[in-house]
């Protein structure tokens, strides 16, 4: 700007696009787009920024030919308008002229499926109501997929509820499989999900590891490009055996402008102190706790009660247990500040919606840490149980009569911590996921790198850690370098330079991406099955290397070049060469008998600890070699 001058008609704003286009007035003539190129980032960009444009005006986007990514997607959305005409493309860049200003739907509208045995009541089903809500006021359009469709709904929906033939005639951008209430014989109608106009399918995990064999089973059935867990319980390597391109960690919502803490507690008796809890997840060790304690403490439980009014008839006598049964959305805000306190009793869950609403709502929480992981802190926003047992429960109602501080500042902790779960927030995250344009499988589970595999990051590194204690300073040749987790990890511990291969493009760039502060790494395409390729590449990489990796490939290549492979892999090993396959192949191979044929001693071996799928790691020394 300095050598052109520019910089006496151009400004630098140095704020979100959003924000900034809030901020503008008059008229624009031309709308350079240049930015976030997911989905997403393009629409948001020109909903902020479309209604400037004058019509005859230009809008321009770069990167608009690519369609795998947001500029080509929103360029057909705003000619499908009718509002917009292609002038011109010059590259990657798309010019289109505004016809009209008339009304417009919102860019980047998304049509979204949820299939469900049928309308019911549940916790799973009411958090796609509620996600629905969210999402329709950003344009985007729900409908619900009733398998049994005969069957008359449990409950009524504001959203639209459709049969397998209907949903069928239509084309959704993502569906949205919640949970695994699903009975055998659905499964042919959840395989039809796969069809093409079903769009990008989307697994939801609403609960804990206690019913992965019936998550599995819709696993297998829909085959989701997505699985979406709701919340961390489920560990990384926990779930090595489902089935998707990425996984991800969303955990649940709270609508926190329904719940709030009122201003004064809306008490009913001024003498009692009233606990809320569910009636039909586990309420026994509450009642059993409110046994052990005095006439002034009672009881009031939501959902469908079962059988309790038997089981419980001592306490509905008295006058100590009230059975609400199932409240409607309405009532519910209510319930809970007419509370003292709210006691979650599961002993398996995903998200507590219970626990969410009570913090929402500024009552103190006592819970168990099943379904609470995300917000249940123990002394700093609930008191939380090992175990739901009663007499810790029974304890745990008296702290909090007997100490209202306590109740006061745990439930303003609380208050704190759920504000960050709101269903905006929510449904940014989910649609995000939905946009990215990564459509490749990743391998490795690490957030933080933008790694959204199944197999933590210590199973690529696991038998390596001789090889990673001595790095420093050494040249490394990764054979198969996957996601850049194990180049990383020598950069971290101070080796020179790693020079990477890897078959899959997608990984190259993510390898890329994760090694991104070491000048020391480099990756590039190879297919390491084709002997002649790997020969020109490693004519243009140095004669040899001190570290050669070899990790997790040869049970991948065809029989006829694997040992090709290990042969030239070796001769480019120096010092070590690491190699990991599964033991059936080290054996038919005869993998150890060859490398010491080429000059190599076995150095260590570590145990088989992830199965055959990973198999053992090798680590062998050039013989001579300290």
């Amino acid at each position: 700007m300095l050598e052109t001058g520019a910089y006496e008609h151009v400004s630098l704003v140095n704020l979100r696009s959003r924000d900034a286009a809030r901020a503008w007035v008059g008229p624009i003539g031309l709308l350079f787009i240049d930015g976030d190129h997911t989905l997403r980032g393009v629409s948001t960009d020109v909903e902020a920024w479309e209604k400037h444009v004058a019509v005859g005006g230009v809008v321009v986007f770069d990167d608009a030919i690519d369609r795998k990514i947001g500029p080509a997607r929103v360029i057909d959305q705003l000619l499908a308008s009718g509002r917009f005409e292609r002038i011109e493309t010059v590259n990657k860049i798309v010019f289109l002229r505004k016809l009209s200003a008339g009304p417009r739907s919102p860019v980047g509208a998304k049509r979204i499926l949820v299939p469900c045995k049928h309308l019911t009541g549940s916790g799973g089903l009411l958090r796609f109501e509620r996600f629905g809500r969210a999402a329709r006021s950003r344009g985007h359009h729900l409908a619900y997929l009733q398998l049994d469709h005969g069957a008359a709904p449990l409950r009524s929906s504001e959203f639209e509820v459709l049969s397998p033939e209907e949903a069928s005639a239509r084309d959704w951008d993502v569906t949205m499989i919640p949970g695994g209430g699903f009975a055998p014989r659905h499964e042919d109608a959840l395989k039809a999900l796969r069809a093409a106009n079903f769009g990008l399918r989307m697994q939801h995990i609403l609960n804990d590891e206690t019913r992965r064999d019936r998550f599995l089973r819709v696993n297998s059935a829909v085959a989701p490009d997505l699985v979406v867990f709701n919340n961390r319980h489920w560990r990384p390597g926990s779930f090595t055996t489902f089935r998707a391109r990425r996984f991800h960690v969303l955990e649940g919502a709270v609508d926190l402008a329904a719940f709030f803490p009122a201003p004064l507690r809306e008490r009913a008796h001024e003498d009692a102190f009233v606990v809320g809890g569910l009636a039909n997840k586990n309420p026994e060790p509450l009642l059993a706790a409110a046994r052990m304690l005095d006439e002034k403490v009672r009881v009031e439980l939501i959902g469908p009660p079962g059988d309790l009014a038997a089981g419980a008839a001592d306490l509905l006598a008295s006058g100590r247990l009230k059975l609400l049964g199932s409240l409607d959305e309405a009532s519910l805000p209510a319930f809970y500040r007419g509370l003292d306190c709210v006691v979650h009793c599961e002993t398996f869950a995903g998200w507590a919606n219970l626990g969410a609403e009570a913090l929402a709502s500024g009552a103190p929480l006592i819970a168990t840490r099943h379904g609470t992981l995300a917000f249940a802190a123990a002394e700093q926003t609930a008191i939380v149980l090992e175990r739901p047992e009663p007499r810790a429960i029974a304890d745990a109602i008296v702290r909090l009569r007997d100490d209202p501080a306590l109740g006061r500042r745990l439930a303003a902790n609380g208050r704190d911590t759920i504000a960050r779960f709101g269903w905006d927030a929510y449904v940014d995250r989910l649609l995000e996921i939905v946009d990215d344009p990564d459509a490749s499988t990743h391998y490795t589970m690490a957030p933080e790198l933008g790694l959204f595999g199944k197999w933590p990051i210590d199973t690529r590194l696991d038998g390596l850690s001789g090889v990673l204690d001595a790095c420093a300073g050494r040249s490394v040749l990764d054979l198969g370098a996957a996601e850049g987790v194990v180049a990383r990890a020598l950069c971290e511990k101070g080796a020179a330079s790693v020079e990477g291969f890897e078959l899959d493009p997608a990984r190259v760039g993510r390898a890329r991406r994760v090694c991104a502060g070491y000048d020391g790494a480099r990756f590039a395409c190879l297919d390491l099955g084709d002997l002649a390729a790997v020969d020109r590449a490693f004519a243009a990489t140095p004669q040899s290397f001190d570290v050669v990796l070899h990790l997790g490939l040869h049970h991948h290549l065809p029989a006829r070049t694997r040992m090709g492979l290990l042969e030239r892999a070796a001769a480019k090993a120096r010092k070590v060469l690491a190699f990991r396959t599964s033991r059936k192949l080290y054996e038919a191979d005869g993998v150890v008998a060859r490398l010491a044929e080429l000059g190599f001693r076995l150095e260590n071996e570590t145990a088989d600890t992830h199965g055959a799928e990973m198999g053992d790691a090798k680590v062998f020394l050039r013989i001579g070699e300290p």
